[in-house]
């Protein structure tokens, strides 16, 4: 930990953001204003977003104002299928520009046909509330925060590197291709877990424990945001496959009788 602040501090240093415009302030948008205020007192932060949002996220001081300004770095913290949309706004002239969406090939792709100062970003935090006021200063810190840089713009990931280390998170570079592969197994297939155990126990749920609700509530998250998601993801249908397969396994061992293999998989899973 004592490196990671060491790193924030010296990354304060030397950079400097004066004006950020941010399109989405809501949790992660909002959550990432939040923390860069906190980072670089007295930066500037715009909002663009629909007017009810934008006045709620003002209120609640995440914004200073609204509409697109220029600015030493643009944030598109919308769902993906927007933030493809936004890419088609943004001028070339634009310094930083980054994203948080929860793919990144076809963003990745995208930008750097159309030749942006660009890095692909998805920070590893969020909850099952969303709007302005979920958001929190705290929610990214300590939190893998994913870098996937362009071929053609490689000096950008540096200064990402910095930002990301001066609001706390922890900040690792890797490949946009990597990146949706890796994310698909460790985020995208327990969304789809947890939202298929909520509708399969619905009609008995009030009689649950804490282990169900525990296991059922990513279900709560929004699908607006999730088909966006499913529909870029080009690794999701073969980790659902490995998953079935998994659980087919399952089944023929308590078929079979054969419940030490059960036990093998209840040991690997307890050692994570």
């Amino acid at each position: 930990m004592a490196k990671i602040v060491s790193f924030a501090l010296r990354a304060r240093r030397m950079l400097q953001l004066k004006n950020v415009t941010i399109f989405g302030t809501g949790l992660i948008g909002g959550s990432l204003a939040l923390a860069l205020k906190r980072a670089f007192p007295g930066v500037r932060i715009s909002g663009v977003d629909n007017p009810d949002v934008l006045a709620r996220a003002q209120k609640l001081g995440i914004i200073d104002v609204t509409g697109l300004e220029a600015a030493d770095l643009v944030v598109l913290a919308a769902p993906v299928g927007e933030i493809l949309g936004l890419l088609d706004q943004i001028s070339k002239d634009s310094p930083l520009v980054t994203d948080v969406g929860s793919t990144k090939a076809s963003i990745c792709n995208k930008a750097e046909r159309l030749g942006l100062n660009f890095v692909g970003g998805h920070p590893m935090a969020g909850l099952e509330q969303s709007g302005p006021e979920a958001a929190s200063a705290d929610l990214l810190r300590d939190a893998p925060f994913f870098l996937c840089p362009l071929r053609s713009a490689p000096a950008a990931v540096e200064r990402m590197k910095d930002i990301v280390a001066a609001i706390h998170a922890v900040p690792h570079v890797i490949s946009a291709e990597e990146h949706d592969r890796l994310v698909a197994q460790i985020s995208h297939l327990p969304q789809i877990v947890s939202s298929i155990l909520a509708e399969h126990t619905a009609s008995h749920k009030d009689l649950a424990g804490p282990g169900l609700r525990s296991m059922t509530r990513l279900a709560g998250s929004p699908f607006h945001v999730w088909r966006d998601i499913f529909e870029t993801s080009g690794f999701l249908p073969k980790e659902l496959q490995s998953f079935i397969q998994r659980l087919q396994y399952v089944v023929a061992s308590m078929e079979a009788g054969n419940l030490d293999e059960i036990e093998k998989l209840f040991k690997r899973g307890g050692s994570r």
